[in-house]
């Protein structure tokens, strides 16, 4: 397995969740560098919201499904369950989820098991259809082509998640 191809279905896992919960895909990329709000990282899968309130219970679940779905979906890819606290490359993930949830749950061992409860419920879904096929045919796109924009992410999941 190579990077290129576990970034790829990680952000895929991103991309279909996101889609799958209401977001606009604006890209998705196998490199992304450091900004204002990211550290430099492997991938990157912008997720548009639109105009919502975020701090909301339903956009902060949007949220913590749509950042978790990245390393489930390279999880399943890779036939490991690893845990995204303690694997480096998903640190960044884990922290982010880990963030919006305790604006929610306050108790930092309830927080876990709801990120942990979340995880497990993407996991039974994301390796079935129609998201597991989306995922891979975005991972293809994406190892191929390195960068995708908003029409060619919105090509590949009205596809397989609008029937």
């Amino acid at each position: 397995m190579c990077d290129e191809t576990l970034t790829a279905y990680h952000e895929s896992g991103h991309a279909v969740v996101g889609y799958a919960l209401g977001g606009k895909i604006d890209s998705m990329q196998l490199w992304g560098e450091a900004d204002d709000y990211l550290p430099e990282r492997f991938g990157d899968c912008r997720v548009a919201w639109g105009r919502v309130d975020p701090n909301t219970d339903w956009q902060r679940q949007r949220e913590i499904m749509t950042i978790l779905a990245g390393p489930v979906a390279e999880m399943i890819y890779r036939g490991e369950k690893l845990h995204p606290a303690t694997y480096g490359p998903w640190q960044h993930d884990w922290d982010t989820a880990m963030s919006i949830a305790s604006d929610v749950v306050r108790h930092p061992v309830k927080c876990t098991r709801l990120l942990e409860m979340v995880i497990l419920e993407l996991h039974q879904h994301l390796q079935k259809e129609p998201c597991w096929p989306a995922i891979a045919q975005l991972a293809d796109e994406l190892e191929a082509h390195e960068m995708l924009e908003a029409e060619q992410v919105a090509d590949v999941l009205e596809f397989w998640l609008s029937r």
